[in-house]
């Protein structure tokens, strides 16, 4: 039976299913997907700060209770930046990479760091780099990550958090979004922040969902479902955000999660008409005033049939899940299932 609930973070994560999220990975990077959800590899993601600080002002506004099992507050007034930031990131990937089971270190330190300057893309001296860096809050965010990475926790500064906080206030004011964030469960209305439904299928493939906000409106029987987004472009988040990053996926699974919920005869919201989602997207430098993003038929269409837009083809749910379908019964990942077929011959414009 499919259940709308508002579990923790972890609870949800266990649940071994797809969800919008490896959908999108499977889409952009075949073998990303394979390392993490098949092969269960830690794959840690290269999250740029407007991502960090959507996650912020995501948890202060809906789970303000639930920061400190997410967030380590640095003892450094800022993290490192550029370059710095890229050795640093080198440096604590070849740690991980040289711990044992037992959490020891079976790499020799100057060995580690040769190793992170390579990679860092410095173009100063290897000398001058560990001089910069012994005894600097890079070292001291280093120590860190190192320590509180592998409990989950993702290092954030006093900087960010007072970002995150006026962003947050921002929401809570702007004559746009207010209505909408400030809203509490009455008579009316129920709110659930982070609803989890698990176990609903698309075209015969079970996903899981997380949406950040529902609104449940008893009087009218809608299911609004929203998504909070922080991104560096709010004003042009269609090209930046919602087509770079494919977040129609997510779109069109969570309108599918909300309508597999309001169709299952156990679920308080049976018979329910569900809207398509909304995207609350504010500025992650809290410049910029926060904009609702609204989604039509023809948006939902193109989320699952794909579309071509300006020469660049991007996929539907309906072909990745078939794509995903085929690796995952043939247990073939080095080739795509198109390809394949034509025996690996391939037209060089694609068609």
């Amino acid at each position: 039976m499919i259940k709308g609930t508002a579990k923790t973070e972890a609870q949800y994560r266990a649940v071994v299913m797809d969800s919008s999220s490896s959908l999108k990975d499977f889409s952009q990077d075949r073998k990303k997907y394979y390392k993490k959800y098949i092969l269960g590899e830690k794959v840690e993601d290269k999250d740029s700060s407007a991502a960090n600080m959507g996650r912020i002002v995501e948890t202060l506004l809906m789970e303000p209770h639930l920061f400190d099992d997410k967030f380590y507050m640095s003892s450094c007034s800022s993290t490192p930046t550029g370059l710095m930031l890229d050795f640093v990131e080198a440096l604590y990937k070849h740690t991980r990479d040289a711990t044992d089971e037992n959490g020891i270190v079976t790499t020799p330190m100057n060995e580690l760091l040769e190793a992170a300057y390579k990679d860092s893309g410095f173009k100063i001296k290897y000398e001058a780099v560990i001089t910069k860096f012994i005894g600097s809050d890079a070292e001291i965010y280093y120590n860190e990550i190192r320590t509180v990475r592998s409990k989950n926790l993702t290092v954030v500064n006093t900087m960010e958090i007072s970002i995150a906080e006026k962003i947050v206030e921002q929401l809570r004011i702007n004559t746009t979004t207010a209505p909408i964030v400030n809203l509490t469960n009455s008579s009316r209305y129920e709110v659930i922040d982070q609803m989890q439904v698990e176990g609903y299928t698309i075209d015969g493939h079970q996903f899981k969902s997380m949406l950040d906000k529902v609104v449940i409106d008893h009087k009218e029987k809608t299911i609004q479902p929203y998504d909070l987004k922080c991104t560096w472009s709010v004003e042009n988040f269609y090209e930046e955000y919602y087509l770079y990053r494919r977040a129609y996926i997510q779109a069109f699974l969570y309108y599918n999660a909300m309508k597999y919920l309001a169709a299952d005869e156990a679920s308080p919201y049976y018979g329910y008409k569900v809207e398509y989602l909304k995207f609350i997207v504010c500025d992650s430098t809290n410049y910029y005033q926060p904009l609702i993003y609204t989604l039509d038929d023809y948006d939902m269409i193109n989320a699952y049939k794909g579309f071509i837009l300006k020469g660049r083809t991007y996929p539907g749910v309906q072909d990745l899940i078939a794509a995903l379908t085929w690796c995952v019964t043939s247990g073939t990942w080095t080739i795509s299932h198109k390809n394949y077929l034509s025996n690996g011959v391939v037209n060089i414009k694609g068609a």
